[in-house]
């Protein structure tokens, strides 16, 4: 257990406290370290480790006591740092802060790295904007043992603050590779792996399809689709069955589909 006093911070224009007051609003830090907040993202990230490194801890003065044994397991070289209550109201971004924050940096992956091991099942969000549905597709990728998740360029950011709090945690444990050039990364994707995307007209079904094998699933915007130059990159482009007066559903609901699909085809082995 970490057994030294945490250091106290009491001024608002402290370096360190702008710089996480700067990355909760914005999601990363300049070196790219991501911001967190609350108890459990805290504890997830602690809990990733070694593939998360924490580098520093803020806690409210008030909340002290209550995560001490959260406080006890951040590694010796992290900086811990006590606030006041207030002054760690200031930092936070959610509407009831709990009086925790941390500054993670997650491990970095290349696409050469995802594509080595066995039998993947890669996830590849295409121009998603909403970082509720990227993060729940995050959260969705690990329950299914996707093995990891990319996203193409004008994509929103997996570490935009709402896409974080929506992975529920996913974002530590999930391999990311973030905001590639769809034309240099799909022709690489092809010749590794079988891309399948989901796509609302296509008339082959989700049902009929083999999901087995190195496989990535690509998903675009609901609404829009996947944009041509990037679905001739697809072997397969598939729709899944639904009533003939619903328009569309969800991406980030299709992409469950789809992932529980091919877990389903896989034996949902984990």
């Amino acid at each position: 257990m970490r057994s030294a006093t945490p250091r106290a911070i009491s001024s608002p224009a402290n370096s360190l406290l702008k710089v996480f007051r700067r990355a909760l609003a914005e999601g990363t830090t300049k070196e790219g370290w991501l911001a967190v907040e609350g108890p459990f993202l805290v504890e997830e990230a602690l809990r990733a480790a070694p593939g998360v490194k924490t580098h520093s801890v803020v806690v409210a003065s008030g909340a002290a006591a209550k995560f001490a044994e959260l406080l006890g397991r951040v590694p010796a070289e992290a900086e811990t740092n006590q606030v006041s209550d207030l002054l760690f109201e200031s930092l936070a971004q959610t509407p009831s802060p709990q009086g925790i924050a941390a500054l993670v940096e997650l491990q970095r992956f290349e696409v050469e790295q995802v594509l080595a091991g066995r039998n993947p099942l890669l996830v590849v969000a295409c121009r998603l904007q909403d970082p509720g549905n990227l993060g729940t597709m995050m959260r969705t990728a690990l329950a299914f043992s996707a093995t990891a998740f990319l996203t193409l360029q004008e994509t929103v950011s997996p570490f935009n603050p709402k896409a974080m709090r929506s992975s529920a945690g996913a974002i530590f444990h999930l391999p990311l590779v973030c905001g590639l050039d769809p034309q240099a990364a799909l022709p690489k994707l092809s010749r590794r792996v079988r891309i399948v995307a989901a796509e609302r007209n296509s008339p082959a079904s989700l049902a009929k399809a083999d999901l087995r094998g190195p496989i990535a699933i690509l998903v675009g915007r609901e609404a829009s689709g996947l944009p041509d130059e990037i679905a001739r990159h697809a072997s397969q482009l598939l729709s899944i069955p639904i009533r003939q007066e619903v328009d569309s559903i969800n991406a980030a609901a299709a992409a469950s589909i789809f992932l529980y699909e091919a877990a389903r085809q896989r034996g949902f082995t984990y």
